[in-house]
């Protein structure tokens, strides 16, 4: 009759070995797996983004109004060598969320891009939303030395901000000063159209980034005619 005997050091090793082996397989497997679905989750979220930011925008360059007492001005800024434009604009899209407290009627919006306090590469992109007090004239000269407007975080985790603007004749700009204008016949010049282009980061670190562009004809309405 054969005793019973154990594993030798061999095959303890073996099976130690295969199974090593097959946790790292699966470790590695799993892994792939998490950054595949955190790289679904942040483009799902980009696009949300994009999309409520681009729609927001659309809404407020087609209420344009042409002011002589507030122009239209975006300025071709730059942070850490990146665009991050700003646009400020009479508009008639204010936004009314509490009726009893507040009223519609004429506003200055203001598109400005400020660094993110967390993370330097990352951008964020400010609405203000003033209302316009008639009488009351806003000049583009004033530049960065007029007090801001407080402002809500309309987007985040931008890479790069910017504008351009077309006139009638189909001619690009990469900002636009309504005095520079002044010489038609017309009162106030509005560009005829603003392109908006939003990149947002996909992941800093690989430098992928997701960008997103549309073009708004500008059917600004004249101030006489509100």
């Amino acid at each position: 009759m054969r005793g019973n005997h154990g594993f030798t050091l061999l095959e303890v090793l073996l099976a130690t070995t295969v199974l090593g082996v097959v946790m790292a397989m699966l470790t590695l497997s799993l892994s792939v797996t998490l950054r595949a679905v955190e790289a679904t989750e942040r483009q799902e979220e980009v696009m949300l983004q994009a999309q409520t930011t681009l729609r927001l925008i659309t809404e407020d360059l087609m209420a344009t109004v042409s002011t002589s007492d507030i122009p239209f001005v975006g300025r071709n800024i730059s942070i850490r060598e990146q665009r991050a434009d700003s646009l400020k604009f009479p508009s008639r899209a204010h936004l009314v969320l509490n009726p009893e407290k507040q009223r519609s009627g004429l506003a200055i919006i203001d598109y400005r891009v400020v660094e993110d306090g967390e993370d330097k590469r990352h951008l964020k992109l400010l609405r203000a939303d003033t209302l316009a007090l008639p009488g009351v004239s806003w000049k583009a000269e004033s530049g960065h030395n007029e007090k801001e407007e407080p402002a809500f975080l309309l987007a985040e985790g931008l890479r790069a901000v910017q504008w351009k603007y077309f006139d009638r004749d189909g001619q690009e700009f990469d900002s636009w000063q309504q005095e520079q204008r002044t010489g038609t016949e017309e009162k106030n010049v509005v560009p005829a159209a603003v392109q908006c282009t939003l990149e947002f980061w996909l992941d800093p670190d690989k430098e992928l980034s997701q960008t997103f562009t549309t073009k708004i004809l500008v059917l600004a309405e004249a101030e006489d005619e509100r």
